[in-house]
């Protein structure tokens, strides 16, 4: 296309909801078009092929009600299905590494290369041993899931512009949110129902991508666990009850007898601390590579960053500061109809639509 459009829906397709995001550009501008919020309720015996059919009804449903005419869209995709590496390769040209990518890269990548999408992309010229080298982030992808998030937006109606990774979607959004000079070192948690994706920033470029299973489910479970109810039960106790972070919470809840509130704060206090473990061997691998910044401060997004007193708990972990992500804060007028709790959850999908508005600018 030689003159492609520049508005483009960002769709996050996660397993129990699905976000939109729809930005347009006017005079250097960005606004937002559009956005949406559509739960999922997919039956656990559902196949495959039937999941994406009803996703994709479910999208192109929406778009339809919401007057949405936007034609190409972009998303994500996440988990076991996707490796990222930060490699050291010989110094090639750019055509050069292009006709030997899949030679180089093997090595470094654990499924078949025959099945898996894969791209690149060079951070700096580099040297190793007196060797040229090239500080190169390799992205693979299995090609069966790469596929199946292509049949559900074209099932949809709509035209797949961009694959990304959730984790560098959330790279470009933070681009837009970061205050305007900032080299410090931010690491992103965006801690969804099935996966986290971790990222650490360092003054603009992702350094460590990680996707740790410890997210919503693994809370649901454990409080479920503790409360002897089903997973219905304990998702709507989680919306409903706060983290004992402080005296005066804890002194609140035993002069109340909630028993309840204290058995859903220990047990997510019990995922958020194997979390903590988790993300710190990240911090510490981070570190390990001899850089200038520790982190300076964490930023959750996701529907898990609406438990209460989250941050006030992270903040206590990590002993860093923590905030929740506001993914619209770049827009010059906050949109009037966003429930507080969406907001978070929009994060991916706010990245998705940046992508082809930062790609146009470039």
């Amino acid at each position: 296309m030689l003159f492609p459009p520049k508005d483009v829906i960002g769709i996050d397709i996660g397993n129990y909801s699905v976000k939109l995001v729809c930005l347009t550009e006017e005079k250097k501008v960005v606004r937002l078009k559009d956005w949406g919020y559509i739960p999922l309720s997919i039956k656990a015996d559902t196949t495959p092929e039937e999941k994406k059919s009803i996703i994709s009804e479910e999208i192109k449903t929406y778009l339809k009600k919401k007057g949405i005419q936007t034609r190409y869209a972009a998303t994500a995709i996440s988990g076991n299905s996707v490796i990222v590496r930060y490699v050291k390769l010989p110094k090639l040209s750019k055509k050069g590494l292009a006709m030997t990518i899949s030679v180089e890269a093997e090595p470094f990548i654990p499924f078949d290369i025959k099945d898996v999408n894969l791209t690149y992309y060079i951070l700096n010229d580099t040297s190793d041993e007196g060797e040229p080298k090239m500080d190169t982030v390799l992205v693979a992808a299995k090609r069966d899931a790469v596929q199946d998030k292509i049949d559900i937006l074209t099932g949809a109606g709509l035209e797949p512009l961009i694959i990304d990774v959730d984790s560098f979607a959330l790279e470009t959004l933070y681009e837009r949110i970061a205050p305007k000079g900032d080299t410090n070192s931010v690491l992103l948690l965006n801690i969804g129902q099935k996966v986290t994706n971790l990222s650490i920033i360092s003054q603009g470029v992702t350094r460590v991508v990680r996707d740790i299973f410890i997210a919503g489910t693994t809370f649901d479970k454990a409080i479920a666990k503790a409360l002897k109810s089903d997973l219905a039960a304990a998702a709507a106790a989680k919306k409903n009850r706060v983290l004992l972070v402080s005296d005066e919470d804890k002194e609140a809840v035993i002069a109340d007898f909630d028993r309840e509130g204290i058995a859903v704060s220990k047990a997510a206090s019990g995922v958020l601390r194997d979390l903590y473990t988790e993300v710190s061997r990240s911090i510490d691998f981070y570190l390990s590579q001899g850089v200038e910044h520790s982190i300076s401060k964490i930023i959750i997004s996701g529907g898990m960053s609406n438990l209460g007193n989250i941050t006030k708990f992270l903040s206590a972990e990590f002993k860093v500061p923590v905030e929740i992500a506001n993914p619209l804060s770049f827009l010059p007028e906050a949109p009037n109809n966003m429930p507080k709790d969406v907001l978070p959850a929009l994060a991916v999908a706010a990245g998705l639509a940046l992508r082809k508005i930062k790609d146009w600018e470039e």
